[in-house]
């Protein structure tokens, strides 16, 4: 059972929403949990449902989206084997040492996050195809699909951030004037 126990994914993702101390910030827990919850209820209670074809097309982009998560969790496992060059200057020593600590930090939140992506889109593919095979109340059904989208593009968009600030320095940390 423990092969397939994912709760060390989830814990350390909800990690990465708390700050130094260890304590969440209210704002991250109402943008990434409250929020998506409160629009899937008010689907249900607004009797919307999700259209059937909106289900099938789900699972595609899913599992795309879980094979693609994988292909940036490889890049950024390249990226964190690369060594920082220290700096010559004795006096440019702490900043460096806090950059790359900070660095270290941010490449593990991301790939967190990102596994818990991966996660979330299995937990999703697998959600849509219960309710699609099993013809589960569509309303129900469309209200569970909406809180699970609406989750998944927050995070996607966090992870989007995180990575954009690792690469970027990434790139300003190399030397492309030997191109």
């Amino acid at each position: 059972m423990q092969k397939i126990n994912v709760l060390s994914i989830i814990i350390c993702h909800l990690k990465s929403l708390c700050d130094d101390k260890g304590k969440f910030f209210l704002g991250d827990i109402v943008t990434f949990y409250v929020m998506p919850i409160f629009l899937g209820v008010a689907s249900v209670f607004l009797g919307w449902q999700m259209p059937e074809k909106a289900l099938e097309l789900s699972i595609s982009v899913f599992s795309i989206f879980a094979a693609l998560l994988l292909s940036v969790q490889v890049a950024l496992y390249g990226v964190s084997l690369r060594p920082i060059a220290k700096p010559e200057d004795p006096k440019k020593l702490k900043d460096f040492e806090q950059q790359k600590a900070f660095r270290r930090a941010l490449l593990r939140e991301l790939n967190d996050n990102i596994s818990y992506l991966i996660l979330l889109s299995v937990v999703t593919v697998t959600i849509t195809l219960i309710l699609f095979f099993f013809n589960a109340p569509r309303v129900i059904g469309s209200g569970l699909a909406i809180a699970l989208y609406c989750h998944f593009f927050l995070t996607l968009l966090m992870v989007i951030k995180r990575a954009s600030i690792v690469f970027s320095r990434e790139y300003e940390g190399s030397d492309l004037s030997n191109s």
